[in-house]
Order: structure tokens, then sequence, then C-alpha cells
């Protein structure tokens, strides 16, 4: 991939979300949960690559281009349109089945944006397990935006505990996802089941920006936390984290 240190962003392959009832719908990655840690990232002068499992073209879920998700804001919605078609690194994502030592050793930290494709793959991924492992034994910072938060679950489940069982993190609320026009029919609500798997979970108020750090991860709410996020992540990519400091919530 490459020999200098770079921000990994992972993306969900996923382009359909089965709901509840068996029916599916369209799906992919949140427009505005890429395009502002891009933007700010590259702007700081990281050097961002986009990666998906069995790198996979990913899909940008079309509602989260649609001003009505927006907030009615017409402009924002072209302006998102527009970054989401300068990044090209769509055409040729990073297999994460596939990196290297040699990618590993120049990956300085991970980036995992929303939308609802990762309640589908990147929840139950081994190699999203192992690059989750990895971080944590390397001291490499992860960032977990909205329901990007699922990935965490790949850690659950397997003959291994989770070594992130216990951490404060946030994701999409279940008063939120309830909010929505998928209200009752989501395939499962990521709020509860990381409360189950043993995360401490902390949510705030619907729509407005709630990050929380703790020593081994970062996690934004929503869309809207997604630049105080980033600037977080930023700050933990230059300094040396230490796994016993305190979690902050903000």
């Amino acid at each position: 991939m490459t020999t200098r240190p770079f921000v990994l962003i992972l993306l969900s392959a996923a382009r359909r979300l089965r709901l509840d009832d068996g029916t599916e719908v369209a799906t992919g990655f949140w427009a505005e949960e890429l395009v502002t840690p891009w933007q700010i990232l590259r702007e700081a002068g990281w050097q961002p690559h986009i990666a998906t499992p069995g790198g996979v073209r990913p899909s940008v879920d079309a509602e989260s281009l649609e001003p009505a998700a927006l907030g009615g804001d017409t402009r924002k919605a072209a302006r998102l349109c527009d970054a989401v078609a300068q990044i090209t690194d769509f055409t040729t994502p990073a297999d994460l089945n596939a990196l290297t030592g040699e990618d590993l050793d120049a990956l300085a930290g991970v980036f995992i944006p929303g939308g609802n494709g990762p309640l589908m793959d990147l929840c139950r991924a081994p190699a999203m397990d192992r690059l989750l492992r990895y971080c944590l034994a390397t001291a490499k910072p992860v960032a977990t935006l909205c329901h990007g938060s699922a990935a965490l679950l790949a850690t659950c489940g397997g003959a291994d505990r989770s070594p992130f069982l216990g951490q404060r993190v946030t994701c999409f609320s279940a008063a939120e996802e309830s909010a929505t026009a998928l209200a009752g029919r989501w395939p499962y609500t990521l709020e509860d089941r990381l409360r189950q798997e043993g995360f401490l979970v902390s949510v705030s108020v619907p729509w407005q920006s709630h990050v929380v750090t703790d020593h081994l991860i970062l996690s934004g709410q929503n869309p809207a936390s997604g630049a105080a996020l980033t600037h977080a992540f930023m700050q933990r990519l230059t300094s040396t984290p230490t796994h016993k400091g305190k979690a902050h919530e903000y």
C-alpha cells in the first residue's frame, strides 16, 4: 500500500441491509461520515487510504446525499456529492483481508465511518477482529463513528474474550434509530448489542455531537460528531497513548 505513515479509513462493503422482518434495503457508508474525516485529515497533512473487506468498491448510501436527510440543506447535499466524487480511492480500495506486515507497520491509526453497512459485515469480519487486536497490541488508535462502532462486535463471540470489553464507547443511539424510517425494523439495536457484549455505552441528546474517548478507542455518536471525533483522533495519532488513561466524553 505505502511505506509512509497513513491512516486507514475502513468502510463497509455491504450494499444491502437485511432488516428484522427479512426484507432488504440499499445501504452503504454515510457520505458525511466519510467526507468530514477525509477532508480534516488531509488538510492536517495525514495520508488517508480506504479499505473494505475483500477490496470491494464501497457504496455510498444514496439517502445520505439527499437534502431531506440533511435538514433540507441543499447546499450541503451538493457539497457532499462533489466531495464524494473527488475521492478517487473508491475505485481501488485496499483489501482488509490482505493487509501485509509492511502495511501494518506503516499504519498510524484506523478510522471507521458509519452508515448502516457495518451492521452487516464489519461486525463479524475475522479480518476486522485481527486488525483491532493488532491496533491494541501496538497502541495504534481506533476511531469509530455512528454505526461504525458495530465493527467492535467483531472482537466478540469467539474463543478469545474481546480486549475491548469494559471500554467506554458511543454509537448511533436507540433513540436516534427509533426516529428513522427504519424504526422497529432494524436488524438489531447497536446500542443494546454493545451493552450486551460488555461495552460501557454512553449516549447523549439525539443528533447532537457526542464523543467518547477511552484509552483504547475513540467514538462518536452520530454524523454531527464527525469533526470533533476526527480532531480527537488526530491528537491521539500524534501523542503516546497510555493504557491507564481516564475516559472522557464531550
